[in-house]
C-alpha cells in the first residue's frame, strides 16, 4: 500500500516536471517578444517556486521511501511541509512583488513607473501593418491596400473642399457694401416704402415678406447668434460665441486623440526590433508581433506621415469653419459633418474589410511603448496634451470667434443702427441735400387708416365676382358694411387711374368721386361712406364734423363738404384739402362771400361773430407747421406767433414783415417751394379785409366790398 502511494507521488512530480517545461517554453517565448517587466518579474517567482516545490516534492518521496512508512497525500497539507521545513517560505522578490500589487496611497510626492502600450485599431491604417502577411493573404492585402488609398483620398478630397469652399468670405458681412448699400439706398428718397418708411425702416422693423432674401438672412442669422444665453447676468455672452467654443472644444479634442493615436502607433512600430516581420501565435486568439521588416515599417510610416498630415489640415481648416459659421443651427451640424470626415478609415474598414482580416486584427497583442513616470498620478504626456489643447482652443475662440462676434455686431449696426427713420434727396448736379423724417415702419398700419384693413382684409379673403351687383361687391364685417367698385374688366384705365388719385386731386374727378357740393347721406354714396366709417365710425355727417380739418380724413370734406364749410368763404378753413374747387362758383359760396364783412376782424367788437372762424383758421395753419417742423424748424416761431394770435385779432398783423404771403395770399410755392405742392391754402383776406386791402376790384377770396365808401360791420 505504502509502495503504491509512494509511486502515485512519482507520477505525479513527473507531471509537474512536464507542466513546468511547458511554462518555462512558453515564458521563453514572451520574453522575446519584449513583455512588460512586472509580467516577467511574476513569472520568475512563479518559476522559483515551482522549482523549489519540485525540489520539496522529490525530498518528501525519498524521506518515505527510507523510512519505509509513506504518509497520505491528502493527510499533509502545504502548511505542515513548510513548518517542518519541507517548503521553503516565500522569496524576498515574491514578497516585494505582492506588496506592489497592494493599492498605495498615491500623494504630489509619489513617483511611478507605469508600462504604457497601444492596441491596435480597427481601421485601414493599423491594418495596414498587416499587409502581405501570409495568414492574411493577397486578396486581403489588397483589400487593405485600397482602404488606405480610398481613405486618404476621400479626407484629402473632403479636406481640399473645406479649404477652398467653405474658408470663404460671406458676402452678407462685407462692411464696405452694408455701408454703400445704407448711404446708396436704404435713406434715399426714391426707395421709400409707400407706407411713408424709410426703406431701412422697412428692412430693420420688417418680417420676413417685406425684406429681401439677404436681408433677412443676414438679420436673422446675427440676431440668434447674438442673442445672450444669459441676458440678466452675461447679457455680452452670446448664444453664437458660446455654441461654437463648445464646438472648437470637441473638434479639438478629437484632433488631439487622432494625433495620439497615429504618434503611439507610429512610435510602438519602431519599438519593435528590426529584421523579417515575425508573428507569434501565442495561442489561437492570441498573437504577438516579434519583429517587423524595413519594408514594411517604411510603408506605415508613409501612411503616418499622410494620416498626421490629413489630421492637422483638417483640424485647422474645420476649426476655421467652425469658428466662421454664424448660423447657430449649422455650428453643431457641421461639428458633425467634421466628425464624419474624421472616421471615415473606420467606417471603410467596417463596410469593406474581411471578417477573417478583422479578427486576425483583433487578435494581435497589444504593442508595447515602454515605461512612462507618473508624478502624482499624471505624466508629462497628460499635462502637455492639456496645454496644447488649451492653447489652441484659446488662439481659435481669440482669433475667430470674437472677431466673427464683433464682425457680426457691426454688421448689424450699419444695417439697422442709429436713426432709421428718415430719407434724404440731394442732385448730384447741384449737390445740397434735402432731409426729411419718416415714421417708423408698421405692417399692420401700412397706408390705411384705421379701420380701412379690416375691410381689405374682407375683400381679399371673399371677394367673389359672382357676388357684383351693379357694379359693387358688397359684403357684411359684423355691423358694418363693406362695399367695393369694381373696375369694369375691358377698361381697365379706371383702375388705372383711382390709383394714381391724391387727396388733392381725387375731390375735383368727376369720374370716380362725383361733383355734388351738397352733403351726401351714406346711403346716396355707400361706396364712400363704407370706408369713411370704418375709418372715423361716424354713420353721418353731424357725426363726421369733428374729423373736417383732420388732413388724413379727406374723404370727410368730399363726403359732407356743406358740413365742414367747403361752400363758404367765411368757415375758416385753411387748406382746402378734401374740397372741391368747382364749389366755389356755386351760389351758395357766393352768397357768403357777398354776406362777408369788409371790415377787420377785433376782439373788441362784441357783435363780431368770426371768432370761431379766426381760432380755426389760425389753428389750421399752426397744425401745417407742427406737421412740417422736423424738416422747416425755422418755422418754429412763426408757429408760436400764431398760437398767440388765436388769442389776438389783425390788428397784430400789421406788424408781420410777410402779412401778404402767409395770411392775405398764402401760396405753398413760395412758402414751401416746389412746382406742385400738394394742396391749396385759403386766403385770410375775408377775415381782415382792411388789413390786406381788399376792394371790390379783388379775386375769390375777398369779400365784395366797394373800394371807397362805408364798409359795414
Amino acid at each position: 500500500m505504502a509502495q503504491d502511494s509512494a509511486n502515485e507521488l512519482l507520477r505525479r512530480v513527473e507531471g509537474l516536471q512536464e507542466e513546468l517545461r511547458v511554462v518555462s517554453d512558453r515564458l521563453a517565448r514572451l520574453e522575446t517578444s519584449g513583455i512588460r517587466q512586472d509580467f516577467r518579474e511574476e513569472l520568475g517567482v512563479l518559476n522559483d517556486r515551482l522549482t523549489r516545490l519540485e525540489a520539496g516534492e522529490i525530498r518528501e518521496q525519498v524521506a518515505v521511501k527510507e523510512q519505509g512508512n509513506v504518509v497520505p497525500e491528502q493527510d499533509i497539507s502545504d502548511a505542515q511541509r513548510l513548518e517542518a521545513g519541507m517548503l521553503p517560505g516565500p522569496s524576498e522578490t515574491e514578497t516585494e512583488q505582492f506588496q506592489t500589487r497592494r493599492s498605495r496611497k498615491i500623494t504630489h510626492k509619489s513617483v511611478i513607473v507605469t508600462e504604457s502600450d497601444h492596441p491596435l485599431q480597427e481601421s485601414f491604417w493599423d491594418a495596414l501593418l498587416l499587409a502581405g502577411l501570409d495568414e492574411i493573404g493577397p486578396a486581403g492585402s489588397a483589400v487593405i491596400t485600397f482602404g488606405v488609398l480610398a481613405s486618404f483620398g476621400l479626407q484629402l478630397l473632403f479636406v481640399w473642399i473645406v479649404l477652398t469652399s467653405f474658408l470663404s468670405s460671406d458676402p452678407k458681412y462685407d462692411i464696405q457694401h452694408l455701408k454703400n448699400w445704407r448711404v446708396l439706398y436704404g435713406h434715399n428718397y426714391a426707395n421709400m416704402d409707400s407706407s411713408g418708411a424709410s426703406l431701412v425702416s422697412k428692412i430693420c422693423g420688417g418680417a420676413l415678406f417685406e425684406r429681401e432674401w439677404w436681408h433677412n438672412s443676414l438679420l436673422d442669422e446675427v440676431d440668434a447668434y447674438l442673442d445672450p444665453v444669459f441676458p440678466g447676468m452675461f447679457p455680452d455672452l452670446s448664444v453664437g460665441v458660446v455654441l461654437s467654443s463648445v464646438a472648437l472644444a470637441i473638434w479639438v479634442c478629437y484632433i488631439a486623440a487622432e494625433l495620439q493615436d497615429a504618434g503611439r502607433f507610429a512610435w510602438s512600430i519602431y519599438r519593435l526590433p528590426g529584421g523579417n516581420t515575425v508573428i507569434s501565435m501565442v495561442s489561437e486568439d492570441e498573437r504577438v508581433f516579434e519583429s517587423v521588416s524595413p519594408l514594411r515599417r517604411t510603408a506605415v510610416s508613409f501612411t503616418v506621415l499622410a494620416r498626421l498630415g490629413i489630421a492637422v489640415t483638417l483640424g485647422i481648416s474645420g476649426g476655421l469653419w467652425l469658428a466662421h459659421t454664424r448660423d447657430v443651427t449649422n455650428i453643431m451640424l457641421n461639428a458633425v459633418a467634421l466628425l464624419f470626415i474624421l472616421e471615415i478609415d473606420e467606417l471603410l474598414w467596417k463596410v469593406v474589410a474581411s471578417r477573417h482580416t478583422t479578427k486576425y486584427l483583433s487578435s494581435v497583442r497589444t504593442l508595447q511603448l515602454g515605461p512612462r513616470k507618473t508624478w502624482a498620478g499624471v505624466d508629462v504626456a497628460c499635462i502637455l496634451r492639456l496645454i496644447m489643447i488649451i492653447a489652441a482652443l484659446v488662439v481659435f475662440v481669440q482669433e475667430t470667434v470674437c472677431i466673427n462676434a464683433i464682425q457680426a455686431k457691426t454688421a448689424r449696426d450699419i444695417l439697422c443702427g442709429g436713426n432709421k427713420d428718415f430719407v434724404y434727396s440731394s442732385n448730384p448736379q447741384l449737390g445740397p441735400i434735402m432731409v426729411m423724417d419718416t415714421k417708423p415702419f408698421d405692417i399692420h398700419g401700412g397706408n390705411w387708416q384705421p379701420g380701412i384693413r379690416s375691410l381689405v382684409e374682407e375683400v381679399v379673403t371673399k371677394y367673389d365676382p359672382e357676388d357684383v351687383r351693379n357694379g359693387y361687391w358688397r359684403s357684411h364685417l359684423g355691423d358694418r358694411q363693406v362695399v367695393a367698385q369694381v373696375a369694369p374688366k375691358r377698361l381697365k384705365q379706371v383702375f388705372t387711374t383711382f390709383t394714381r388719385l391724391t387727396a388733392v386731386t381725387a375731390p375735383d374727378d368727376p369720374v370716380t368721386f362725383g361733383n355734388s357740393c351738397e352733403d351726401e347721406l351714406p346711403s346716396e354714396l355707400d361706396w364712400e361712406w363704407s370706408a369713411l366709417t370704418a375709418m372715423t365710425g361716424a354713420n353721418n355727417c353731424s357725426e363726421a364734423q369733428r374729423f373736417c380739418d383732420n388732413t388724413n380724413y379727406p374723404l370727410v370734406r368730399m363726403a359732407c363738404p356743406e358740413t365742414c364749410g367747403c361752400t363758404a368763404v367765411d368757415s375758416g378753413m385753411f387748406m382746402d384739402t378734401g374740397c372741391r374747387h368747382k364749389c366755389q362758383s356755386e351760389p351758395a359760396f357766393k352768397a357768403s362771400r357777398q354776406n362777408a364783412s369788409c371790415l377787420d376782424f377785433s376782439t373788441s367788437n362784441v357783435n363780431d361773430t368770426r371768432s370761431e372762424a379766426w381760432v380755426r383758421y389760425l389753428r389750421d395753419w399752426n397744425q401745417l407747421l407742427y406737421s412740417m417742423a422736423p424738416n422747416m424748424t425755422d418755422m418754429k416761431e412763426f408757429s408760436e406767433l400764431l398760437s398767440m394770435l388765436e388769442f389776438a385779432d389783425c390788428a397784430f398783423l400789421k406788424e408781420l414783415d410777410s402779412l401778404d404771403m402767409f395770411i392775405c395770399k398764402p401760396d405753398p410755392v413760395k412758402i414751401f417751394g416746389g412746382d406742385s405742392f400738394p394742396m391749396s391754402l385759403r386766403t385770410g383776406a375775408w377775415l381782415c379785409p382792411e388789413s390786406c386791402g381788399c376792394s371790390g376790384q379783388d379775386t375769390t377770396w375777398c369779400p365784395q366790398c366797394p373800394d371807397d365808401g362805408d364798409r359795414e360791420p
